[in-house]
């Protein structure tokens, strides 16, 4: 039995994404001022600078706060890239690693009291 080569090619395509990008992401928190406390609703929590590693298909909210200064919350959302699309395929789809995690990044400054 011949397999076209095409079909060939796309079953060794798949999963291509969970291999290269994996399936979670680093999410970084920093914060002035420092030492802020830092929680995501995934469970996980850190006191700023931080950084965890995340889920790349699961939403977080980001919690920080400090005693003395106003809480405050940030969304941090799973959208497809052009990169993981290309590179994916079903598995990587189930997997996530098709996602990033926009943003990665977050920058907080806290208002405090005197």
């Amino acid at each position: 039995m011949r397999i076209p080569f095409s079909l060939l090619c796309l079953t060794l395509l798949m999963g291509c994404a969970t291999i290269l990008r994996g399936t979670e992401q680093n999410v970084t928190v920093d914060t002035v001022p420092i030492g802020a406390r830092v929680e995501f609703s995934n469970g996980q929590s850190c006191m700023s600078p931080c950084s965890i590693a995340a889920k790349r298909n699961q939403s977080l909210n980001v919690n920080v706060w400090m005693d003395g200064c106003a809480p405050q919350t940030a969304f941090v959302r799973p959208r497809i890239t052009a990169t993981g699309g290309v590179l994916g395929g079903l598995p990587d789809l189930a997997t996530g690693a098709v996602y990033d995690l926009e943003p990665s990044q977050l920058s907080f400054t806290l208002t405090c009291g005197n």
